[in-house]
């Protein structure tokens, strides 16, 4: 398989991973507004997004991103 091939394959594994997370944030959608920024990127994260790829769809900084991951790893912790 030439490389050409493979990275049409890449990018169509990427952009049906982006349409998951689309379809799952859509789904999530309360009556009249989005979830809080927090259930968002929880989401997002949970749907296999690196946090830098997180920042750029909320439009959060990189370090934001982080610092709720790091929060909700922590609050899963306590849960177990």
């Amino acid at each position: 398989m030439d490389t050409n091939k493979i990275e049409v394959i890449k990018e169509i594994k990427s952009t049906n991973k982006l349409l998951k997370v689309i379809v799952s944030l859509l789904l999530k959608r309360r009556e009249k507004d989005l979830l809080p920024l927090k259930e968002q990127i929880e989401v997002l994260y949970d749907s296999g997004l690196k946090p830098i790829e997180i920042a750029e769809i909320i439009g959060r900084s990189n370090l934001y991103v982080n610092k709720e991951i790091s929060g909700i790893r922590k609050i899963r912790g306590q849960k177990k």
